[in-house]
């Protein structure tokens, strides 16, 4: 898998970057029927001197080289282990308030991809999408259709339709990482109100989905409004081709949706969460592609 360096260099003669998993949670869901185990953590960054190995000493099959040259500008939010910081004698980058950056990586290192991904780069440039970053880790894929969220990958067409759409993708596929009981009643309640909701494309593959994504598309409603105000939000919303009768209910009585979320508890966080990763194969390539829904 190709990358994106976010303006910094490639590795040459100097340091390169590894990453080692820490603070694992593992959660087994339902989709579709079938049971998915979920395992999401986060990334601590070692430096490998020219032979490959850790600076810090640290076993080779713990980590993960990333391609990437030893930089305190890359991806500032991520902590890095000290002994190599020290070893490189480098400094380790001011802890930020959490997301201060995007890892973009390409399936296929197509132009495509490579287009999409700065289209991507230039939206989250113009907007402050820090508080919606629940992972850093995004893959741009040429050969995906529409867009998954664990682990966060979209397809090169859908980010390069125009820059509100790229937006609203992006926050979306985010925004199915916010869990939690309130989560799940505020689902319920959707379930009560809309007992049969129509399939797809009008709904999603099943009712169960349909009923989710009448919160996380709320959710999005309520970030694209934040950042783009909600007659543009309203408008963005309202092109898309999928999901169609679920966004009709939402720009349809936006103040109820936002009752729903505040009955439930169901807020964005006021801070930058601290970002996590999905770690593990692609689970949606096992499911029925009726079902393999992001």
């Amino acid at each position: 898998m190709a990358d994106i360096r976010n303006g910094h260099g490639r590795v040459g003669d100097g340091l390169s970057t590894a990453e080692e998993v820490i603070d694992k949670d593992t959660v087994v869901e339902e989709i579709g029927g079938h049971e998915v185990t979920v395992v999401t953590g986060r990334v601590l960054l070692h430096a490998l001197a020219p032979d490959g190995r850790a600076l810090c000493g640290q076993d080779s099959d713990q980590l993960v080289p990333n391609g990437q040259a030893w930089d305190t500008g890359y991806l500032p939010h991520i902590p890095r282990c000290d002994t190599c910081v020290t070893g490189a004698r480098s400094d380790a980058p001011a802890p930020g308030p959490g997301a201060t950056g995007m890892d973009i990586r390409l399936a296929h290192d197509s132009a495509e991809e490579a287009a999409a991904a700065a289209l991507l780069r230039d939206v989250m440039a113009e907007h402050d999408l820090r508080r919606w970053m629940f992972t850093d880790l995004v893959t741009v894929d040429a050969d995906l259709r529409g867009g998954h969220s664990h682990p966060l990958t979209i397809s090169a067409k859908m980010l390069l339709r125009d820059p509100g759409s790229t937006l609203a993708v992006f926050l979306h596929e985010q925004l199915h990482w916010i869990d939690g009981p309130g989560v799940n009643d505020a689902i319920a309640e959707a379930r009560t109100r809309w007992p049969d909701p129509p399939p797809s494309p009008a709904g999603c593959h099943d009712a169960e989905s349909t009923w989710g994504h009448l919160v996380v598309c709320a959710l999005e409603y309520q970030a694209l409004s934040d950042v783009l105000g909600p007659a543009a939000a309203t408008d963005v919303l309202a092109q898309h081709k999928h999901y169609t009768w679920v966004y009709e209910q939402i720009l349809g009585d936006p103040g109820w949706f936002a009752g729903l979320l505040d009955r439930h508890g169901v807020h964005m966080p006021e801070q930058p969460p601290v970002p996590r990763r999905y770690f593990g194969g692609d689970w949606w390539t096992a499911l029925p592609p009726s079902t393999a829904e992001g």
